[in-house]
């Protein structure tokens, strides 16, 4: 297997294959795990049964496993509670809960390493989700040569949140290799061929950056695109104060009104202010056209860009961005960002967040159909019905 991001037929070989050890188990099926959670280049993970609603957010640390610290800082120290199958839960915003994932992982033997996030609608609606395992000093890492019961930390934050088990808020990549080891440099980048280059104009042309200079960087910079929405005319969404709005099932698709959860925000003078604490929805002006053989990851947070931080580091698939239905080229990236402390502005192409490109070890097979947020411009989540043409 070469160094790499695992593909769609590479994690269920592994998982699947007979006469192979068994690596992924579905704790409520007692044994084999639901294939269709897995994606092109990630895992969806289900929340199991038992869950503990915390004191406050906490990673294990070296010395510790999670039950450990579920006996230490939950509301409710002596039993788990229960999620069913049948009826919702709700998770109250600004609140920390911890899930047992419906999953464990058997790394044993294998040089394979995880890295997980919260999936794209979730991230859109405000909740922060982190993986935790036994005895790691990180959120969202899975070190190899170890089994590991996996864990969620959900924090909702502008909406309250339903939930089943089985609910899958979070997935997880399964790579070979040093992550900058198989991130491609930007002299590497510059030598894609023209069709498979990820970045492009509107026009569809290569957007090919010159690598006469840091031509070993990995990181590329993103900018932010305030020009009008074609379809709900605004540049930005903001998220509306939580005073009695319905908790959100993001599992439903195109049901809610979204004029009950969020603000438009047009940028005036090519700039927008945002406000400390609230959650902003804003888009790249650079597009995605992704080839099979790449994936790419956003960079959560950085010093250097501001006093505000992207929210939620993202994932896209293979092939993000090159099966759009309504003739455009490529797909701009979301960011979800929050201002914190002090008021901020941000200005027309301003460099948001930084991406990395990165290389699958075996390329994903092109799917029969478009990827959920293929066709987005500015795009809320799925389980929201579309913004209403201004």
């Amino acid at each position: 297997m070469s160094a790499g991001i695992l593909s769609e037929n590479q994690v269920k070989e592994l998982i699947e294959a007979p006469g192979k050890t068994t690596r992924l188990y579905q704790n409520s099926s007692g044994g084999r795990f639901d294939g269709s959670l897995i994606k092109a280049s990630a895992i969806d993970l289900p929340l199991g049964e038992n869950y503990w609603e915390m004191k406050g957010s906490c990673r294990t640390g070296q010395k510790f496993k999670v039950l450990d610290i579920t006996r230490r800082h939950c509301t409710h120290p002596s039993e788990p509670k229960k999620l069913s199958s049948e009826e919702s839960t709700v998770l109250k915003g600004c609140r920390v809960y911890l899930f047992e994932v419906d999953c464990r992982l058997d790394l044993k033997g294998v040089r394979i390493q995880g890295k997980a996030t919260g999936r794209s609608s979730i991230g859109r609606l405000d909740v922060l989700v982190r993986l935790l395992v036994n005895g790691s000093d990180t959120f969202d890492s899975l070190a190899c040569d170890r089994e590991h019961q996996l864990y969620v930390e959900v924090t909702p934050i502008s909406f309250d949140l339903e939930v089943k088990k089985g609910t899958a808020l979070s997935q997880l990549r399964l790579y070979k290799g040093k992550e900058d080891d198989i991130s491609l440099t930007k002299e590497e980048l510059y030598h894609e061929e023209d069709n498979e280059f990820p970045v492009i104009e509107e026009d569809g042309k290569p957007q090919r950056q010159s690598c006469d200079e840091d031509s070993e960087k990995i990181l590329f910079p993103f900018r932010l695109d305030l020009t009008p929405d074609p379809v709900s005319g605004c540049s930005a969404f903001r998220a509306k104060k939580n005073s009695g709005l319905p908790p959100i099932d993001p599992e439903k698709n195109s049901f809610y009104d979204p004029t009950e959860y969020w603000e438009p925000i047009e940028a005036k003078d090519g700039a927008i202010h945002l406000e400390p604490g609230r959650l902003h929805i804003l888009r790249s002006k650079e597009r995605l056209r992704m080839p099979g053989h790449l994936a790419l990851e956003c960079q959560s947070y950085t010093t250097q860009m501001g006093e505000w931080r992207i929210e939620y580091a993202g994932f896209a698939h293979p092939y993000f961005g090159s099966q759009r239905k309504d003739g455009k080229n490529g797909t701009p990236i979301i960011f979800e960002v929050r201002g914190h402390n002090v008021p901020t502005i941000l200005t027309d192409g301003i460099p948001l967040g930084n991406v990395r490109f990165l290389r699958m070890s075996k390329p994903a097979e092109k799917p029969l159909t478009p990827q959920k947020y293929d066709n987005q411009e500015l795009k809320l989540s799925s389980c929201f019905k579309p913004w209403p043409k201004s």
